[in-house]
């Protein structure tokens, strides 16, 4: 294969990648909606963050989820004032803040866990786990790739 023809397939895989999420956000959106749930997508990857990992500084937070720390800021204001997180100062160094999920945050990823499973399995219905194992291991090589131009 070429190198022009590996190029251009780079750029569809990844421009498929991005049509994914956008297609999985707008699901999610559906989905929440029809369960009369209002939260963004945005605030559901942050909780479901949160869940795995809680106590996270912002930055931290802001890193995993490949957002810039002033939309970090107004989302986590947003949750505090809807109470499912808290900031939390950090005991080993007082001008962190740490966030932290509410028991009502809690409650919401339990009432959503049904929600995202089908979601995903929607999602996964096509394709063998051997496939998505392929992938994942094909997205980890390019991402090593870029390596070396991250600071």
């Amino acid at each position: 294969m070429q190198p022009d023809q590996k190029s251009e397939l780079v750029m569809d895989y990844i421009q498929s990648i991005f049509k994914l999420r956008y297609k999985l956000r707008r699901m999610f959106q559906v989905k929440l909606k029809e369960a009369g749930i209002s939260i963004s997508f945005e605030v559901l990857e942050i909780m479901k963050q949160l869940h795995s990992h809680d106590g996270l500084n912002q930055q931290d937070l802001a890193e995993l989820l490949f957002k810039d720390k002033s939309s970090m800021t107004y989302l986590i204001d947003n949750m505090v004032k809807a109470g499912f997180v808290s900031r939390k100062e950090d005991e080993a160094d007082r001008r962190n803040k740490l966030i932290i999920l509410s028991d009502k945050a809690h409650e919401l990823l339990k009432q959503l866990e049904p929600l995202a499973s089908h979601c995903y399995a929607v999602l996964a219905a096509e394709v063998s786990g051997q496939d998505i194992k392929a992938s994942l291991d094909t997205i980890a090589k390019m991402n090593g790739s870029l390596d070396a131009f991250i600071i």
